[in-house]
């Protein structure tokens, strides 16, 4: 038997963890956290999550519907986006981007979209009303 270990690459020493019956722990870093929003108004900024001092968000999930609002003649356009501040409809970087038709329900799982450091996380759109939940967690800076 050779006995070895798989250890962090910072110098640590904080090694991987194996189960009672040898299985190796992979998991996520952390339990999700989730929000919902209801995106009533076009072009509006609404914000899911700040930025926090020495962390990074990791989006995992993301539910949208669209409802009976929803314009009959056209896509509404739902942008999901990183943002200087939490009500600013201005784009720094799209995450993603969905046109989406009246009634329409999507689930985008899983995704491991990982949002730049000190950036806010929300989302607009072209026509009213979108329901969305956005589910994630913070990890340690990269």
């Amino acid at each position: 038997m050779l006995k070895t270990s798989i250890t962090d690459g910072s110098g640590t020493g904080t090694g991987a963890k194996v189960t009672s019956i040898g299985q190796l722990v992979t998991a996520p870093f952390t339990y999700d956290s989730t929000i919902f929003k209801e995106l009533a108004e076009i072009n509006t900024a609404y914000n899911f999550y700040g930025p926090s001092s020495g962390q990074q968000f990791v989006i995992t999930g993301i539910r949208a519907k669209a409802d009976r609002d929803v314009s009959n003649t056209a896509d509404a356009v739902v942008i999901i986006y990183e943002a200087s501040s939490d009500s600013t409809t201005t784009v720094d970087k799209v995450l993603h981007q969905e046109a989406m038709i009246r009634g329409e329900n999507v689930t985008w799982l899983p995704v491991n979209i990982l949002v730049s450091g000190g950036k806010f996380v929300s989302a607009k759109t072209t026509d009213d009303d979108i329901h969305m939940t956005i589910m994630g967690y913070f990890i340690p800076t990269l």
